[in-house]
């Protein structure tokens, strides 16, 4: 059943008020250090970076890069052909190791995509002493006049999740009918502890709840099994 979309300022919703705490408290200490140019050629990180966060847990210290190519313009706004991400522990020497990466793209007959950086998570899920970053990021269709598409029951959504050196994917697809939504998840999803599953699931009812995106809620929002990463 799609609801009517009314639509809010970002910063106003708990969910998002809540991430932005969250994120807050990831601000990085050497971004002399982590924005150099040399630091981003030799850890490959090659697109523009958009956002950065640092964390540590009981594994290390930690360098997030969101990085997007914004290089497709819409009267004031700008989306992006192509996006990245990067999460990179930070040894001792100040070196970058070890990373885990996600690389996306718009398909031709979509307008752009973008990170959804307000809804960007790092925090202990599972209270493991390791933290779980989860990212967002949004395809969106194009208007008939040529402009975004930000209906939230328009475009495609993934979620992802970088849990204990894996990625997580939550792919969904939304539209105006019961039967054009979906949302899946790759096979290694249903194997998180459950509180973690519980996470996500409720991240996106939040979503729908927040008017933000229309998830498909005919199994209370958790996803089905999807094949690939």
């Amino acid at each position: 059943m799609k609801f009517p979309y009314l639509l809010l300022p970002l910063i106003c919703t708990p969910m998002l008020t809540m991430a932005q705490n969250q994120i807050d408290q990831t601000i990085c200490a050497d971004d002399a250090f982590l924005l150099n140019a040399d630091t981003l050629k030799k850890s490959k990180v090659l697109l523009p970076v958009f956002k950065h966060f640092c964390y540590r847990d009981q594994s290390g210290n930690y360098a997030l890069y969101l990085t997007e190519k914004q290089d497709k313009a819409y009267a004031s706004e700008k989306l992006s052909s192509a996006i990245e991400a990067h999460l990179f522990k930070i040894e001792n020497d100040k070196s970058l190791s070890t990373p885990i990466s996600i690389r996306d793209q718009a398909s031709k007959a979509e307008a752009g995509l973008e990170f959804w950086s307000k809804l960007t998570e790092i925090t202990d899920i599972d209270k493991d002493g390791s933290m779980d970053p989860i990212l967002v990021y949004r395809f969106y269709n194009a208007s008939d006049a040529g402009k975004i598409n930000r209906d939230a029951f328009s475009g495609r959504i993934k979620i992802i999740l970088f849990y204990k050196g894996e990625k997580v994917v939550i792919r969904a697809i939304t539209g105006d009918l019961d039967g054009e939504r979906s949302t899946t998840a790759t096979e290694n999803f249903f194997s998180l502890p459950v509180a973690v599953q519980t996470h996500l699931v409720k991240k996106m009812e939040g979503m729908y709840r927040d008017n933000l995106y229309g998830f498909d809620n005919s199994y209370k929002f958790a996803p089905k099994k999807s094949k690939g990463n």
